[in-house]
C-alpha cells in the first residue's frame, strides 16, 4: 500500500486556519449534474476522501456528494476523477480501487479492483480504458463493460497522468518516491511499449494544446532532504510532437521552482499551473503556448494545493491546502480577481467540470 510523502505544508495550514471565508454550502442533492466536481483527497488512512459539487446555475451544492447519494464513504485518498462516456472514474489510491459512478445521478455502478495504487484514468473508446498504478509501475487495460482488468504493461517509476493521442498512450512517470525523467509511449494497436521519451525530472501532468502538441509538466526534485538548495533539479515544461515523438521545446524553471497541477484552457491556447519551492502546491501561474519562458510573477500570489479552469467562462478554481478538516475553494475570474469561496472537503486537489 502506498503511503504518501508527509505533507510539508504546516505554514500553509496555519495561514488557512486563520482565514475566515464565506460558507455558502447548502448540502442539497443536485437537480442536475451540470457544474464543478471537487476532488477532495482526504487525509492519509482516515478514509475521509470525498467529492464536493457546485451547480453552474447555483441551484444546489454538496460538500460530500458521493456519501450523500450512495450512503457510504468513498475511501482513503481520492487521487483523481475522470468523466468518460457519461460515467465518472474515481481513483481511490490507498483503498486500491477505482469507483465507477453514473453521471446522471452519481450513483455507484461498479468498482474496479486488482490494483495496488490507482492514480489516473484515461479512456480510449466505449469498451476500453487505462489506469496508472504508482506502486507497481504499471498501467492496466480495463474492459469498461465489465469493469475488469484484461491486461497490463510495465512502464517506468511512478506512472501518473496519461493521455491518448495518435493511437498512442503517453504516460508520465513521476518517479514515485524517487526520481524519473521519462514519458512511456504505448502503441495501442498492440498494447506494447514503442518508445520512451526523456524529459525533465519527474513528469506528472500532460495536456494537449490547440496545435495538437503535448505539454508535459515536470515538477523537478528537492533531493533526499526535501529542502530547496541550489543543487536541486527545478521543474520544466516540455512540448512534444505526438507524431514524431520529438521534443520541440523545453522550458526550464529555477532550482527552487517545483510546478504541479497543469491545466489548459478549453481553446487549448493557455496553460495554468501552481508553482513554488514546495512540490505540493503554490501560486497560480499562467502562460501562453507560444511563450518560451516561465512568467516572472504569478497571476494569483497565494499558496494553493488544487487548481482547475472552467472550460466555459475561464474562471479559476483553487483549493486550499488543509488536510485536517473541511476547507474552502476560492473562485477567481480570469484576471485573477476573487469572485467568491465555498466549503469543500479535505485536501481539494483538482476540479472536474461537467
Amino acid at each position: 500500500m502506498i503511503k504518501k510523502i508527509p505533507h510539508v505544508l504546516a505554514c500553509l495550514l496555519l495561514l488557512s486556519a486563520c482565514e475566515k471565508e464565506e460558507n455558502n454550502n447548502s448540502n442539497s442533492l443536485p437537480l442536475n449534474m451540470d457544474g464543478v466536481f471537487i476532488v477532495n483527497e482526504g487525509s492519509f488512512q482516515d478514509a475521509n476522501a470525498s467529492v464536493s459539487f457546485y451547480a453552474d446555475d447555483g441551484s444546489s451544492s454538496n460538500s460530500d456528494l458521493y456519501k450523500d447519494v450512495n450512503g457510504i464513504v468513498l475511501g482513503d485518498l481520492l487521487q483523481s476523477m475522470s468523466i468518460f462516456n457519461e460515467k465518472a472514474y474515481l481513483c481511490v489510491n490507498n483503498s486500491q480501487k477505482v469507483v465507477v459512478v453514473n453521471m446522471d445521478n452519481f450513483k455507484r455502478i461498479g468498482t474496479i479492483t486488482g490494483m495496488n495504487s490507482p492514480r489516473y484514468f484515461a479512456g480510449l473508446n466505449t469498451g476500453t480504458g487505462f489506469v496508472s498504478d504508482w506502486a507497481s509501475n504499471s498501467v492496466y487495460k480495463i474492459n469498461l463493460s465489465t469493469n475488469t482488468i484484461v491486461d497490463s504493461i510495465s512502464c517506468n517509476n511512478g506512472p501518473e497522468e496519461m493521455i491518448v493521442s495518435d493511437n498512442r498512450l503517453f504516460i508520465c512517470n513521476s518517479g514515485g518516491f524517487g526520481d524519473d525523467s521519462t514519458v512511456t509511449v504505448v502503441d495501442l494497436s498492440s498494447f506494447t511499449v514503442s518508445n520512451t521519451i526523456v524529459t525533465g525530472i519527474n513528469p506528472t501532468h500532460i495536456r494537449k494544446d490547440s496545435n495538437g502538441k503535448l505539454w508535459v509538466l515536470c515538477k523537478g526534485s528537492l533531493g533526499s532532504d526535501y529542502t530547496p538548495t541550489p543543487d536541486d533539479a527545478g521543474g520544466s515544461l516540455i512540448r512534444i510532437n505526438p507524431q514524431t515523438l520529438s521534443i520541440e521545446a523545453s522550458i526550464p524553471f529555477s532550482y527552487d521552482q517545483h510546478p504541479i497541477r497543469l491545466n489548459i484552457t478549453a481553446d487549448g491556447n493557455t496553460l495554468y499551473f501552481l508553482n513554488s519551492s514546495s512540490p505540493y502546491g503554490g501560486a497560480v501561474y499562467r502562460m501562453g503556448i507560444n511563450e518560451n519562458t516561465v512568467p516572472a510573477s504569478p497571476l494569483i500570489n497565494r499558496e494553493f494545493y488544487g487548481l482547475g479552469i472552467h472550460p466555459g467562462n475561464g474562471n479559476i478554481y483553487c483549493g486550499k491546502a488543509v488536510f485536517t478538516s473541511n476547507t474552502h475553494l476560492l473562485r477567481y475570474d480570469n484576471s485573477g480577481n476573487l469572485i467568491d469561496s465555498a466549503e469543500v472537503g479535505i485536501g481539494p486537489n483538482s476540479f472536474v467540470f461537467n
